[in-house]
């Protein structure tokens, strides 16, 4: 008696999960081209650039300057934080927030040069702090492609909906504002409640002619000198970082 030996099912194999840290490193390689300047470009290539819990900042992402060691100097460490997630749009947007700290560099804070590295890597409406990212926040080209990319499959962070005796994150969390500040103390962009917005101004005058402006630009000259006036740090010793016009 013939008997039929029937084959072993076969199992297709399953699809490769697409992770967080595939997805940030995959919006980076969109917008690395943008970049110009070949060291800077390096700059941006070579930065530490990770998916963590972020649960110490409670920030939607954070930028460490020169915090991976690798020569001199090191490389910068950027961390897209779980505990701040929300959207995947959300993601892609705080990925190029903190690329655009690195490309700005540490002095340039939340000002016009960061603003600036932001719309080079196709972030054309950035705002220091609570931004809730949305498709026209992008250029056009740097949209369709980052809309084209696999939403990662890895799981869901659940930091936010934990409650009372969960652990380590025993309370719900709510995304903090980007801790890089403008370089002053104060402004939205370092919590609520963090000091004033004020900037001081100075001219060139033996005894100078102090002013406080509530902005990042103030285009006026002393009448007594004819100097135009200057930022300074906030406890007034030290010239700012010009802000570009």
């Amino acid at each position: 008696m013939n008997s039929t030996i029937l084959p072993h099912p076969i199992t297709p194999p399953a699809a490769a999960t697409v992770t967080h840290e595939a997805f940030i490193h995959a919006v980076r390689a969109i917008v690395l081209p943008r970049v110009a300047d070949d060291a800077k470009r390096t700059r941006l290539a070579d930065a530490k650039l990770v998916y963590g819990a972020g649960h110490g900042t409670g920030a939607r992402g954070v930028t460490f300057y020169g915090a991976c060691a690798n020569g001199t100097p090191g490389h910068d460490f950027l961390e897209v934080c779980a505990a701040g997630e929300e959207t995947t749009v959300q993601i892609a947007g705080t990925t190029i927030h903190e690329l655009a700290h690195c490309l700005a560099g540490h002095a340039a804070g939340h000002g016009a040069d960061w603003k600036g590295a932001c719309r080079v890597l196709g972030l054309v409406h950035a705002e220091a702090a609570g931004q809730s990212y949305a498709p026209v926040h992008f250029a056009p080209d740097v949209w369709a492609a980052v809309d084209a990319l696999t939403v990662p499959d890895d799981g869901r962070p659940t930091f936010a909906r934990r409650g009372a005796g969960a652990g380590v994150m025993g309370r719900p969390v709510a995304p903090r504002p980007c801790p890089l500040g403008v370089g002053t103390r104060g402004g939205r962009s370092r919590g609520t409640g963090s000091g004033s917005r004020l900037r001081l101004w100075v001219c060139a005058c033996p005894t100078a002619v102090r002013v406080r402006v509530a902005s990042e630009t103030f285009d006026a000259t002393c009448n007594r000198c004819g100097s135009a006036f200057k930022r300074v740090d906030g406890d007034g010793t030290r010239p700012a970082r010009e802000a570009s016009r």
